[in-house]
């Protein structure tokens, strides 16, 4: 992923699913530990709802086409 696309994902985050940066920089460590997508280890470690992860993908699916 592109630095631009990593920056508007987290400003999704942030902005529309309400995370703290906090805990988005926790699912970036353990995204780089365990070589796994930002928003699979969010979702793995309870930070991210599967309607939140759902809402992010639909985010990233529109922002690409």
């Amino acid at each position: 992923m592109e630095n631009n696309s990593v920056i508007d994902i987290i400003h999704f985050l942030i902005n529309e699913i309400g995370l703290p940066l906090s805990a988005i920089d926790l699912g970036e460590k353990i995204s780089k530990k365990n070589k796994i997508s930002l928003p699979i280890a969010l979702w793995s470690h309870g930070i991210l709802s599967t309607e939140d992860l759902h809402k992010l993908y639909t985010y990233i699916y529109k922002t690409n086409e």
